[in-house]
């Protein structure tokens, strides 16, 4: 399924949406919803233009045109764009959302540290950092379950990334900063002018930048005047090799870890919360995730080991990521002039496309409304959908953690069945809410004591 490039006919033939206004263009019905917004841009064609404000960005409605874009055609195009500035203005050249001139020598840096060899080890410990967190629900708390998943979250990845003691107080500036962070992003996407004026959004966006920049950077300070022996992302991130040959900088490494804890924490609780308002609602699903769980594990905490022998866990994961990508739009730019669906872009042009979209396209999924783990074998994609299934990417951009983050998913899950069961709350009203990562806002659960299933 690739989209060879031929000779193309210009930008202005491309078809462009309905319902554009003056000087505004279409950011009125994309601010409202942008789900909506992007799935009915499919009908339109494979490629779309669309005017947000003054910028005209491309939207890729084709699962072969993104397929040429990320693999057969990727060299004429670069991360960037309207959704990926905002970012790196956030991340600076950390890993996701560096140029491909950064990428192309921080990826071979860094691939080592998340090799399937090393999870083991970074997930050591994992199930009890949960397990505090988890048994500290009572019968009938009810839960804010956005915010519940980001403290498991991060609690998970600090275990991982950082394991001395003096890290704690800095995780925990940065998790009452995360909240003003992600409204700033979003701000900054939507209307990146407005993101430049000294509201008190950005204000507040700003300083929590700042701290949080500064309490990665104060971490980095201690560990090397305090090396100790500790085997996490930390170690790795500041061995000598690369230092001395100029490739990393402590700078450099305190982005990545910025970039590591933003994009870990929002996909993995992003997945999480999904799942939980599924088994919730789904007594069906519940009744074999937790059986699956209980056969593996006989009560005793899951290990990184046991994630393979959930095969169950693993098709429900892999269908939540379709349904509901955390990752559920993502942009590029040209670096030349090139030709996409026999179309001439020009060279620095905004083109989008959307997750979400691509898989509910029902020409590549069946159904692809209907929640059907078993539509999954294996956790692996049949080859009819695999170019259309892209949670974490594709290509050589393909998010470096994802294996690391289904399994530390896999884990907290098991811990949170193990011990209660969710129930929805009479004042739960989930929907989408397409920001960074997409989560399901106002989906509140309450705790129940455990049944026998």
């Amino acid at each position: 399924m690739t989209a060879p490039p031929r000779p193309g006919t210009g930008p202005l033939d491309i078809p462009t949406a309905s319902g554009g206004l003056p000087l505004i263009g279409h950011l009125h019905r994309f601010a409202a919803n942008p789900l909506r917004a992007f799935e009915e841009l499919r009908s339109a064609g494979p490629l779309v233009r669309i005017r947000i404000g003054p910028r005209t960005v491309y939207v890729v409605n084709s699962v072969e045109l993104v397929h040429h874009m990320l693999i057969t055609g990727r060299a004429d195009y670069d991360k960037g764009g309207s959704y990926m500035d905002p970012l790196r203005e956030l991340m600076g050249d950390s890993l996701a959302v560096c140029s491909d001139d950064v990428h192309h020598v921080q990826r071979p840096l860094l691939q080592p540290a998340f090799h399937r060899s090393r999870l083991p080890g970074y997930l050591e410990g994992l199930a009890e950092v949960a397990v505090q967190q988890v048994e500290s629900w009572h019968p009938q708390q009810v839960l804010d379950v956005n915010e519940e998943m980001d403290r498991l979250s991060t609690g998970g990845l600090t275990r991982s990334i950082f394991r001395d003691p003096v890290a704690t107080r800095s995780v925990q500036q940065f998790q009452r900063d995360l909240p003003l962070v992600l409204d700033g992003f979003a701000l900054r996407v939507a209307l990146p002018a407005l993101g430049r004026l000294p509201l008190p959004v950005n204000r507040r966006f700003d300083q929590a930048v700042r701290r949080s920049q500064e309490a990665f950077r104060e971490m980095i300070a201690h560990r090397r005047a305090h090396p100790g022996d500790h085997d996490d992302l930390l170690t790795f991130l500041l061995l000598p090799e690369h230092h001395d040959k100029g490739l990393l900088t402590d700078e450099l490494a305190a982005l990545h870890l910025w970039g590591f804890m933003i994009g870990g924490i929002e996909t993995t609780a992003s997945l999480l919360s999904w799942t939980l308002h599924t088994l919730a609602t789904r007594p069906d699903h519940h009744q074999r995730v937790r059986e699956e769980i209980d056969t593996v594990l006989g009560g005793r905490p899951p290990t990184y080991q046991d994630t393979a022998h959930l095969p169950y866990v693993h098709s429900l994961f892999t269908e939540m990521l379709r349904l509901y990508p955390p990752v559920w739009l993502l942009s590029r730019t040209t670096r030349r002039a090139t030709d996409l669906g026999g179309h001439r872009l020009p060279a620095g042009a905004d083109v989008v496309f959307s997750i979400w979209t691509l898989h509910r396209d029902p020409t590549v999924f069946h159904d692809p409304g209907t929640l059907a783990p078993d539509r999954w074998q294996d956790n692996r994609p049949p080859n009819a959908h695999r170019p259309g299934y892209l949670p974490f990417g594709a290509g050589s951009r393909k998010c470096i953690g994802d294996s690391y983050a289904v399994a530390m998913a896999t884990l907290t899950l098991a811990v949170i069945l193990q011990r209660h069961t969710l129930i929805p709350a009479p004042d739960s009203n989930p929907t989408p809410r397409a920001r960074m990562a997409l989560r399901p806002a106002g989906l509140r659960l309450t705790v129940q004591p455990r049944t026998p299933v």
